[in-house]
């Protein structure tokens, strides 16, 4: 977990701007908010108010249609570069983010300038619904099964609810969100998130989850933390420790019936 060398005061200091209102007068950071679009809105029962309520505190906001969403993602990076904006936010439409989610990842980039790509604790909607943020170690990739509160290190971070600071897109050359289809073939096809992840690494930058703010990711319900617990419960002849799981073979794997 990173930790801060500051005084109790120095983080009221540095923090005060966060309980301003509108979140736009903010002199720093100032945050560009975009929302990659569906087709239409899935779950807008449990999506549609939780936007709103971000809306009610006046951020800026970038409009844009429907599209593709690796193409979106560099589209707002390129229009953040067209303004004074210090950093861009990007929200998926398919979560139940927090209210006051710009300043839960606000926070991390006024108590520390080296943070500059940060994101919340978000969890895949499909079995065995590990974190949307992954570790390498010894070349092998794994999701980590347990964390402490607070911001920690990643090697590839998920773009569910993604704080993305302007020097990350002004130090890389586009695109900086990119799919991987290299090895389609074998059914690895690594999404734009891990593209972003993968340059933003080579070019110098930290990824960070700040582990207490968490997007329910919907299908038919909400998928958190407990989700991914239970499942872990409930499937233990299968389940093994993700970091165990990454050292084995693909061909121990499969006989194993490991997921």
């Amino acid at each position: 977990m990173k930790e801060l060398k500051l005084t109790p005061e120095e983080i009221n200091e540095k923090l005060a701007v966060l309980n301003t209102l509108p979140i736009v007068s903010w002199e720093y950071p100032r945050i560009m908010v975009g929302i990659p679009l569906e087709r239409a809105i899935s779950h807008a029962n449990e999506v549609f108010w939780p936007f709103m309520g971000i809306a009610a505190q006046n951020p800026a906001f970038l409009p844009m249609n429907y599209q593709r969403t690796d193409l979106y993602r560099n589209k707002v990076a390129e229009k953040l570069l067209q303004t004074n904006m210090t950093h861009v936010l990007m929200l998926d439409i398919d979560h139940i983010h927090p209210q006051d989610i710009i300043q839960r990842l606000a926070k991390w980039v006024l108590l520390d300038d080296n943070v500059k790509i940060v994101g919340g604790l978000n969890f895949r909607r499909g079995a065995p619904y590990e974190p949307c943020a992954f570790i390498e170690e010894d070349g092998k990739v794994y999701a980590p099964a347990d964390w402490p509160k607070g911001l920690i290190k990643v090697d590839y971070l998920g773009t569910g609810s993604i704080l993305i600071a302007r020097e990350v897109f002004e130090e890389m050359e586009p695109p900086w969100f990119y799919n991987d289809y290299t090895h389609a073939w074998e059914g690895h096809y690594p999404g734009e998130d891990i593209g972003f992840s993968a340059k933003a690494r080579e070019a110098g930058f930290d990824l960070y989850m700040d582990t207490t703010t968490v997007s329910p990711h919907l299908t038919t319900q909400g998928i958190d933390e407990s989700t991914f617990r239970n499942y872990m419960n409930t499937h233990r002849e299968k389940l093994v420790d993700m970091q165990t799981k990454a050292k084995l073979s693909d061909a121990e794997i499969e006989k194993r019936g490991l997921v």
